[in-house]
């Protein structure tokens, strides 16, 4: 059944006709306007994050920028003041290991075809509230005997040819080489100097307590951090119920398993291994949203947005 996307688009939502539509620019408007349909103005705040200091509160001020904290502790109503008061500065973190290369049966994208969508639907609605946005990725080279992959980066702008630079260099993004979501935080930490809003678009197949510890980083170094983790509907399901060969698209390791006999032990595997990561974000406060790659994503960012809005 068509899932319906929202009254501004009049249309659908069926994952062959969204997977035939020709390119990526016309894909990721189509989704920005999908589940912008479903929300009462902007997911994102334009004011800077850069916080400087503090100032009684006077009637008339908004009073999400009380910091409730701060009264707990001296019981004064003081609100937060920032450096600037123009514009928020957003980084797009893509992980393009090759495990984000999979596309099971019934998606309407590989998990980086989604993560391109995905990334320049988000970079278009900053930069229609007039903020900065930029890219950062680390890219393994074909053949490049380095072990160290090259960094792929993007310095946040809000001129107006950057939607032109982002689709560019998301659309090149290739998805190869083993594990680097650590050394991808890693390499944030040192270029995101002012405080800044970083989405990190992963499968999140990694875990490791250096990831942890990047992650730690960010949010103790005052950025805003969101996560928007693809997965397949076969990494969450596990569909197979016949003997199939199942390969580990970055170490090349090979395992043949009976899938009726293994399902239900690696579906209840896959729920502990989302816990963790679900605990972490709520100890860090990092918004988290997983998106499957054979549903509807308008309609899940519409729903986690318009919660965000709602917890302001």
């Amino acid at each position: 059944m068509p899932v319906e996307v929202g009254a501004r688009t009049g249309a659908a939502f069926e994952p062959r006709v969204f997977a035939a539509m020709p390119g990526l620019e016309w894909k990721a408007r189509y989704l920005m306007e999908g589940f912008l349909s479903g929300l009462h103005g902007s997911p994102f705040h334009g004011p800077s994050i850069e916080f400087r200091d503090y100032r009684d509160y006077q009637p008339g001020d908004d009073l999400r920028r009380i910091d409730w904290r701060l009264y707990a502790r001296n019981d004064r109503l003081c609100v937060r003041r920032y450096e600037q008061e123009t514009n928020a500065r957003c980084y797009l973190l893509c992980d393009t290991s090759a495990s984000m290369s999979y596309r099971g049966a019934t998606a309407w994208a590989s998990k980086i075809e989604a993560a391109r969508v995905l990334g320049l639907a988000l970079s278009f609605l900053l930069l229609r509230q007039n903020d900065a946005v930029g890219l950062l990725a680390l890219q393994a080279a074909c053949g490049d005997p380095r072990p160290q992959p090259a960094v792929r980066y993007v310095r946040p702008s809000q001129k107006p040819d950057q939607a032109g630079v982002m689709l560019r260099e998301l659309g090149s993004l290739d998805p190869q080489g083993g594990p680097a979501l650590a050394a991808l935080l890693e390499h944030a930490g040192r270029i995101a100097h002012r405080r800044s809003l970083l989405v990190l678009i992963s499968d999140l197949l990694e875990p490791s307590p250096e990831v942890e510890l990047g992650l730690k980083r960010l949010r103790f170094g005052g950025h805003e951090c969101l996560c928007l983790q693809v997965l397949d509907g076969d990494e969450i399901d596990f569909p197979f119920q016949d003997a199939t060969l199942f390969e580990d698209l970055e170490s090349g390791l090979r395992r043949r398993q009976a899938g009726r006999e293994v399902g239900d032990l690696y579906r209840s595997r896959f729920a502990a291994f989302l816990g963790e990561w679900q605990d972490l974000f709520r100890r860090l406060e990092v918004r988290h949203l997983a998106i499957r790659t054979d549903r509807d994503p308008s309609a899940s960012l519409a729903r986690f947005f318009a919660r965000a809005q709602g917890a302001a």
